[in-house]
Parts: C-alpha cells; sequence; structure tokens
C-alpha cells in the first residue's frame, strides 16, 4: 500500500447546503486535523477519491497529501469515512495528519502466496480468518501487504498472527489470533452421499416390507383355499 497521493483542496464554506453544494460539483467535503496543528476544511475530488478506495482492499490508508501552493509535506491517515445508507455516496472523510518520524498503527492486508499440493489437488482451500493485520511503523515505510506462504502447508494446518514475519516495523495484533487454516473440500458431499446411501437401504427395507407382505397376502388366500376345498369334499 505505501502512501497514496491524494489531491486536496481548501474549503471556504461549511454547513449542510454548502456539503449539498460542493457533492453536487463531484467534489468530497473533508477536515484534516491533528496534534498541535488547526483544523482545516477540505475538499477531495470525489471519482479519484473512490477510484483510490476500491484499490484499497479493507486496509486503512496514509495519504501524501498535495497541496497547491503548499510546499510542506503533509502525511495524513484516513480516519472516517461517513456514507449515505442509501445511495452509498461518500458524504464526508475525516484525515487526521500525522507528525513526522512518529509510527503509526495501520491495517496492513495479508496476502496468501505458494502453491500448495492439497489446494491444488482439490482436497481442501484456505479458510481466512483475518484479512488484514495491524502494523505499528513510520508511514513512510508502510508495507503493501503481508505475506503469508502456503506451499508446505497440510491438511487442518494453522497459520496464527505470531507465525507472520513484518519486513518493517512491529505487528501489533494478538499474535495467538488465528490467521487462516487449510480446511477438508467436499465435507458436505460426503454427507450428501452419506445420506443418500441411507435413503436407498431405507426404501430397500421398505420394498421389502411390502414384498413379505405381498407373500403373506399369498399365502392367506391359499390357506383359505385349501380350507374351502377339504369343506366341499366333506359336503360331497
Amino acid at each position: 500500500m505505501g502512501l497514496i497521493n491524494l489531491n486536496v483542496h481548501p474549503r471556504s464554506t461549511t454547513g449542510k447546503n454548502a456539503n449539498r453544494r460542493t457533492r453536487a460539483a463531484g467534489k468530497v467535503p473533508a477536515i484534516l486535523y491533528g496534534r498541535d496543528r488547526t483544523t482545516e476544511n477540505m475538499e477531495l475530488d470525489a471519482h479519484e477519491f473512490n477510484v483510490i478506495l476500491s484499490h484499497l482492499a479493507g486496509s486503512s490508508a496514509i495519504f501524501r497529501l498535495n497541496q497547491e501552493g503548499v510546499t510542506e509535506e503533509s502525511i495524513a491517515l484516513l480516519r472516517e469515512i461517513q456514507k449515505n445508507p442509501v445511495t452509498d455516496q461518500i458524504l464526508h472523510v475525516d484525515l487526521m495528519e500525522i507528525p513526522r518520524g512518529v509510527p503509526v498503527t495501520v491495517a496492513v492486508v495479508v496476502q496468501v502466496v505458494g502453491t500448495n499440493a492439497t489446494i491444488k489437488n482439490g482436497e481442501g482451500s484456505v479458510a481466512m480468518a483475518l484479512n488484514s493485520i495491524d502494523v505499528s511503523c513510520r508511514p513512510s515505510e508502510l508495507p503493501d501487504f503481508l505475506e503469508v506462504d502456503v506451499s508446505e502447508m497440510e491438511l487442518n494446518d494453522k497459520i496464527f498472527v505470531k507465525d507472520v514475519k513484518t519486513p518493517v516495523g512491529e505487528i501489533v495484533t494478538d499474535p495467538e489470533s488465528l490467521v487462516l487454516n487449510i480446511k477438508a473440500a467436499a465435507v458436505f458431499v460426503e454427507e450428501e452421499e452419506e445420506l443418500e446411501e441411507g435413503e436407498e437401504g431405507a426404501e430397500g427395507e421398505e420394498g421389502a416390507e411390502g414384498e413379505d407382505k405381498d407373500e403373506d397376502k399369498g399365502e392367506d388366500k391359499k390357506d383359505k383355499k385349501d380350507k374351502k376345498d377339504k369343506k366341499d369334499k366333506k359336503d360331497d
């Protein structure tokens, strides 16, 4: 992920009506705040910001803010996004400036790598428990992702946070948290097959019971016929 360039523009108007006009013009109202600085009203290009969000994959983002006429570098963490619950339109964005040299804690995406024989043969699949892990480091050193190699894993093997390495900084997520495991595939299919076999057995038993009943009926008829023949002979 690293630092993402984001163009920001100063905003002089505030309030609900002003924010509506800002959004109607294709912009997103925003604020920039931080320690030992005055809160500033900003606006972002809505299309540019939506494109950036589409590439974040659920991770936190750290921006290098580019503002016309400002030469001093400013780095900010994306703290909050307010959206319309119906249309999903972005209504407002909060950015928090990060002082230079100060570590930040950011969620970094977990990326699964490696070819696994169990998965390749269709005997298992990767079950993700965590999609990201919190890493504390300087903003300029933030890794794009954390790799988890599954090539040597076998069925039911697990990887915990303590097994994951970060190239920079420090992982602050609970080391005992499960990241992923290799689970058996087609478990439900096997259960369905067993169920079908059970149904077939039940049908076979019902068929056998039906045959027994038919045989009993046939024997009853034969007994009645024999009794009738004996009676007729006595009458004669």
